[in-house]
């Protein structure tokens, strides 16, 4: 082995390891047929039974706060579509990081599971409440 085998050997081991911890990013439009101009570009993480994050970014330059929008708009998509994959009737969307990098807008966001809202019916004790009769315009003697 000559001298630089050895650092060419340990970059190719960084370079593979850290490939092997980033998950494979998702294309928006691909996935859920659309064409946003900014292109995003998505992963899902699995947090646990009960949340999960999702980290998008534009995959094509753009600039404005439509771009920004663009992306609000995607997420709210992703985590609707992963939330009925895990089976949830109710969750919300907390946007934890949000930062632009150049040209490219960046929002990280945690998507946790509500529990369901239920109407809880008047006990049947207590009549219903009713409006009050309506009163007579006062007449005017002229």
């Amino acid at each position: 082995m000559g001298p630089g085998t050895g650092l060419l050997f340990g970059t190719a081991l960084m370079i593979w390891a850290a490939g092997c911890a980033t998950q494979d990013e998702q294309s928006f439009n691909a996935n859920f047929n659309q064409s946003l101009p900014p292109a995003p570009m998505y992963v899902v993480e699995d947090r646990g039974a009960d949340h999960f994050k999702i980290r998008m970014h534009q995959g094509s330059p753009m600039s404005g706060p439509e771009r920004v929008a663009y992306l609000k708009q995607a997420v709210t998509l992703v985590a609707q579509d992963e939330s009925h994959r895990r089976g949830w009737s109710n969750w919300e969307v907390d946007y934890i990081q949000e930062r632009d990098k150049g040209w490219m807008h960046v929002l990280v966001a945690v998507v946790k599971e509500m529990p369901p809202v239920t109407m809880t019916p008047a006990p049947a004790s207590e009549p219903p409440p009713t409006a009050p009769p309506p009163s007579a315009p006062p007449v005017q003697n002229q």
